[in-house]
């Protein structure tokens, strides 16, 4: 139902709400770590917060017209159409709706189907899209960055000062990429920061001086950013 010039950013708003939350809980961690000894219990206790706003807001989340169309609630998805659209002359659309729905239900062992040679390159890409989105190597970096400002000389500190770092770069990165993805495209954004990413993994193994950690943390963070612009949410 997304209107096509917004569609890429709304699409985003998942990865956008997922770091958020990400973000929002590393903070709430680095402000309750010095309440002993029940700080982790307000910790972990208000995370009660966004549940009940999502449960209030599954509440009140109304149908799509394309699945009350798909049970069979034909004149409520129409209805509901024309009340989203803000006019009664819907009848093109819903005729869409209509027709795609008679031809998904008229597929016959769509599972089957999915190795069909024409629905191949779906397929790969379906599979491979999320599998080199791992490989990329995001979860190393963001697992081991506590190691890092350990040895940079943070101390105990090092998990909440590398969480709250990367998980700020997390949530103003995507928030960038949800404004620009539907002006540049998702090809440019993959490939470009595809290169960006690679550049950032090339360094040389030498002792964390002063100097050399900043330049570390700056592209850890780079690399962060890139994830997040293009293989992240795309």
């Amino acid at each position: 139902m997304a209107p096509t010039h917004l569609r890429g950013g709304l699409n985003m708003m998942f990865q956008l709400a997922t770091t958020l939350g990400i973000f929002i809980a590393n903070m709430v961690n680095y402000g309750t770590q010095k309440l002993e000894p029940w700080g982790w219990r307000l910790s972990l206790g208000l995370a009660i917060v966004p549940a009940i706003v999502m449960t209030v807001g599954g509440i009140f989340l109304h149908e799509t017209p394309n699945s009350l169309i798909e049970r069979g609630s034909k004149e409520e998805g129409r209805k509901l159409l024309e009340r989203i659209k803000g006019i009664e002359n819907v009848n093109a659309e819903f005729q869409d709706m209509l027709d795609a729905s008679e031809f998904a239900s008229a597929i016959k062992h769509p599972f089957r189907n999915i190795l069909e040679r024409r629905n191949r390159p779906q397929l790969v890409m379906a599979i491979f899209m999320p599998t080199f989105q791992i490989l990329t190597g995001i979860n190393s970096i963001l697992f081991y960055a506590p190691v890092l400002f350990q040895s940079m000389g943070f101390g105990g500190n090092a998990a909440l000062y590398s969480f709250a770092l990367t998980g700020a770069v997390l949530f103003l990165s995507t928030l960038i990429s949800t404004a620009i993805v539907d002006k540049l495209g998702r090809r440019v954004l993959l490939i470009s920061d595809g290169i960006i990413m690679i550049i950032c993994q090339f360094g040389e193994n030498q002792e964390l001086s002063k100097g050399y950690s900043v330049l570390v943390v700056a592209v850890i963070c780079l690399f962060v950013v890139a994830f997040r612009w293009s293989w992240g949410p795309l």
